[in-house]
């Protein structure tokens, strides 16, 4: 079938270092990084802000890139954004995306493996990454999970817009857990600490439609 056209959000602003037009493309974004000058503003739903953070660009094999639009099972999405991470292990990405009919989530991409997840509100502060161990049962927002790997990780290359305030440069402590099929993620930036929930995705059910300017 046809792609599903997914509407932007008529928010058209200037890049605060350069002035460049910056047109804001749904009301989940939370920074902003100007395609111009590659500089990074954070966005509170008002205004920018700009941070003084610059984002370099790593190029890894991916089927997606800025802009996409593709399915994921049955979800049709865009491609708006996309953050590396990089650890001790490698590198891995993470893909914001505008979803027809379920707003928005990240598709994490590690080695050709996809996770789809979807960002919960945490009904209470978390245990200190710190105090965490591989192994710990916690209860993380009525979820009962186990914890499969913690670790630290610092964003190397940003692109796009993103629903997040953690910014090109910054190191986070992240917490993997499993939770019944489902796979739960706690990330610790320096402005907030976020919780994940979601499926691992077949690689066949990440449908990408070609790219119109290649």
């Amino acid at each position: 079938c046809c792609p599903v056209s997914l509407p932007l959000v008529d928010d058209t602003f200037h890049c605060p270092t350069c002035g460049a037009p910056l047109r804001i493309k749904n009301r989940f974004v939370k920074a902003v990084t100007c395609e111009f000058c590659q500089n990074v503003s954070l966005y509170d739903g008002v205004r920018l802000d700009p941070t003084g953070r610059t984002a370099s660009l790593a190029q890894l094999k991916s089927p997606l890139f800025l802009d996409a639009t593709g399915r994921v099972g049955d979800k049709s999405f865009r491609a708006v954004g996309r953050l590396v991470y990089e650890y001790d292990g490698g590198m891995w990405q993470e893909w914001f995306l505008e979803v027809d009919d379920d707003g928005h989530a990240w598709l994490i991409e590690d080695e050709g493996r996809f996770t789809y997840l979807k960002k919960h509100a945490l009904t209470e502060a978390p245990p200190p990454a710190d105090s965490i161990q591989v192994g710990d049962e916690l209860t993380i927002a009525g979820q009962n999970l186990t914890v499969t790997e913690i670790g630290e990780a610092t964003i190397v290359s940003a692109e796009g817009q993103f629903g997040t305030q953690i910014l090109p440069g910054e190191t986070i402590a992240y917490i993997d857990g499993a939770s019944g099929d489902k796979e739960v993620g706690l990330e610790y930036g320096e402005r907030e600490t976020e919780l994940f929930m979601g499926l691992p995705v077949p690689r066949e059910a990440v449908v990408v439609d070609p790219d119109p300017f290649s």
